[in-house]
């Protein structure tokens, strides 16, 4: 069977005209809340997979399930809920807890022990606040409820909204309460993928977009004046020229700017210098800037992602062989019985 589907690969890619690529990446930027990196030798629809991945399939922990037991706030009970939702919870240990949807999965063996591992499925915070008097508040009456006042479990302390209780940094805002008022309850947090719920997308943005390469014939340019030079310059909304103090020359100083208007180009037309100025799009090449929620970090993010890619394409060639392994089953004169494969 693997040697029939390598076969059958090998002709539909000559019948394609596909070629083999090698992928390369390159780190551009990184820090804490973001990253930058070029995609390379790929074709896009690998590119559009991955940024589709990055958004909806990598799993992070969210408060799933609220349980009010008292609220006599402003806001009611289900604002509340859904706005705990949105807090990020630290997911580094995301590995170590079982969704919904991976129940059928086996479990992981302790290498100590040899026994099963039992997977984590949920963990439990509390919340219980009551509006204080201002002489108990530094002179205001209002009390603001925020993540800082979260609760933890005390067996899961690395399960925590993200930057909680770090000095400097302003916690995320739940409610505000009047003297009287308070709200008393319990969260469930739960491991899931952004495709079930916004809530567990660990990306504020994740998007890439194809370089130009830009080419500029100074031959055809040399026969406008400084005055036209610099009104093709000018042109240009995103500023990706100018006019070289020295030689006069037309020069791409950002080409990453660049946002495929064509005003430049068109103008060049106007001035009578048409294709003057080339923009194409570099082929296999993509840049990505993903930024993170805070759930996870960003190479995480992309790792995650790279990760679930590969078991899709491992479920997707292990069916495949199984297809292609039935079709020649019959076509050899098998009694059409469907065969198993480990």
């Amino acid at each position: 069977v693997g040697a029939g589907f390598a076969r059958a690969r090998s002709e539909e890619r000559a019948m394609s005209g596909c070629k083999s690529r090698n992928p390369r990446v390159n780190i551009l930027e990184h820090n804490a809340e973001s990253i930058k990196f070029e995609l390379r030798e790929t074709h896009l629809s690998v590119a559009n997979a991955l940024r589709r991945v990055m958004l909806s399939e990598v799993p992070t922990l969210a408060i799933d399930l609220v349980e009010i037991h008292y609220n006599n706030t402003v806001l009611n009970d289900e604002f509340i809920t859904h706005r705990l939702g949105l807090i990020p919870i630290v997911s580094t240990k995301v590995d170590k807890f079982r969704a919904w949807y991976e129940e059928d999965e086996e479990d992981d063996i302790d290498e100590q022990t040899g026994l099963p591992i039992d997977p984590l499925t949920e963990v439990e915070f509390t919340l219980d606040v009551l509006g204080r008097e201002s002489e108990d508040n530094d002179g205001e009456e209002t009390t603001v409820v925020t993540s800082n006042d979260i609760v933890l479990d005390s067996l899961h302390p690395d399960v925590a909204p993200i930057n909680y209780k770090v000095e400097n940094v302003k916690p995320i805002v739940i409610v505000k309460l009047r003297p009287g008022q308070a709200i008393s309850l319990k969260a469930t947090v739960r491991k899931g993928i952004g495709k079930d719920h916004a809530k567990w997308n660990p990306c504020a943005t994740a998007v890439f977009r194809v370089p130009p390469a830009i080419r500029v014939n100074q031959q055809m340019l040399s026969g406008l004046s400084d005055a036209q030079r610099q009104q093709l310059v000018d042109s240009c909304p995103s500023r990706c020229f100018r006019v070289n103090p020295d030689t006069k020359e037309v020069e791409v100083q950002n080409a990453d700017r660049y946002t495929y208007d064509d005003e430049i180009v068109r103008k060049a037309e106007l001035l009578g210098v048409g294709g003057a100025i080339l923009v194409r799009e570099k082929p296999e090449h993509f840049v990505f800037t993903v930024e993170t929620t805070g759930s996870l970090p960003p190479h995480q993010i992309v790792l995650g992602a790279l990760g679930t890619l590969k078991k899709k394409l491992n479920v997707l060639s292990r069916d495949t062989a199984r297809v292609l392994g039935e079709q020649n089953f019959r076509e050899g004169g098998g009694d059409g019985f469907p065969m198993e494969y480990a």
